[in-house]
């Protein structure tokens, strides 16, 4: 790649494997030759690919959750004095769940040119794997660690319409998956784990069916190994004719209790029950709220 004249420097997002090392892309090795420096958020895994493909004499320095933010000022005036500069995360696309969006963030402010190397995946990857509903869907990444904050936020999206993307760890995976049954009930599901590796697997189902698979594995002691990504089915919609006005009151009354104005409300309901705006507003109208 020929260096040519600039004021600044650019930021090149690059998505990296997700386990298979053949998962690269000739501009990603291009790219990764060419940067003046490489910040990774696991330089080991890092050098591991760079070696893979024969990339020489690279400088790496480590950028993670705890990078401080006096390191964060220093890439950017190493950005503003013209070097570019490659962030790669420990694997995947960087800033998805990685600490790398403070840094892009930060660049965007300071007017830094920053551009994307396109490439692996895992949430995308377990999605068209999963066999659920790909036209509307939902990244939410690792949920909190306690069952409680889980439960609280998995009660926010139960209702959402949309396929669900969540990443966890396989120590983990049974807790989520059985406080997911509580909250959410029967989903159809997909727990993919190892994606492009040799031992890449998906198990399909209804939630007690995998959290089943799951409970079983442990009693032989074949734990899970890799990490996981978790794809949920979203809320079915249903038509408006199978509930009862005092049904749609209650949930009109809930939404305007979390804050959310009466648009807001209004695209929720419809969301969810297959109801008419002039039938939901003469709904509305008997809540004396709006």
């Amino acid at each position: 790649m020929m260096r040519k004249e600039k004021d600044t420097g650019t930021l090149f997002i690059c998505a990296t494997p997700i386990g298979n090392l053949q998962d690269v892309s000739f501009r990603l090795i291009e790219t990764l030759k060419s940067v003046d420096l490489i910040i990774s958020e696991d330089t080991r895994t890092t050098k591991k690919l760079l070696s893979r493909y024969d990339i020489k004499n690279a400088k790496i320095e480590s950028y993670h959750d705890n990078t401080t933010e006096k390191k964060v000022e220093e890439i950017i005036r190493n950005l503003e004095g013209g070097l570019d500069i490659a962030i790669v995360s420990e694997s995947g696309m960087p800033l998805i769940s990685d600490p790398g969006f403070k840094l892009a963030r930060s660049c965007i402010e300071a007017g830094i040119n920053l551009t994307v190397i396109p490439g692996p995946n895992a949430a995308l990857s377990a999605l068209v794997l999963s066999g659920l509903p790909v036209d509307n869907f939902l990244f939410i990444g690792f949920l909190p660690k306690t069952s409680v904050k889980i439960k609280r936020k998995l009660e926010e999206l139960k209702t959402l319409p949309y396929t669900m993307i969540f990443y966890e760890s396989p120590n983990r995976i049974e807790e989520l998956l059985r406080v997911l049954k509580e909250v959410f009930g029967e989903r159809d599901i997909c727990l993919a784990r190892e994606l492009t590796k040799i031992y890449e697997e998906c198990i399909r189902g209804r939630t007690s069916e995998v959290l089943r698979v799951i409970k079983e594995r442990t009693q032989k002691g074949a734990k899970l190994k890799g990490e996981i990504v978790l794809v949920v089915s979203g809320f079915e919609v249903k038509k408006a004719e199978e509930f009862n006005e005092d049904t749609i009151k209650n949930e009109l009354s809930a939404l305007i209790k979390r804050g959310l104005t009466k648009k807001e409300a209004f695209k929720a309901i419809m969301a969810r029950y297959e109801i008419s705006r002039r039938d939901l507003y003469n709904i509305s109208i008997k809540l004396n709220r709006f």
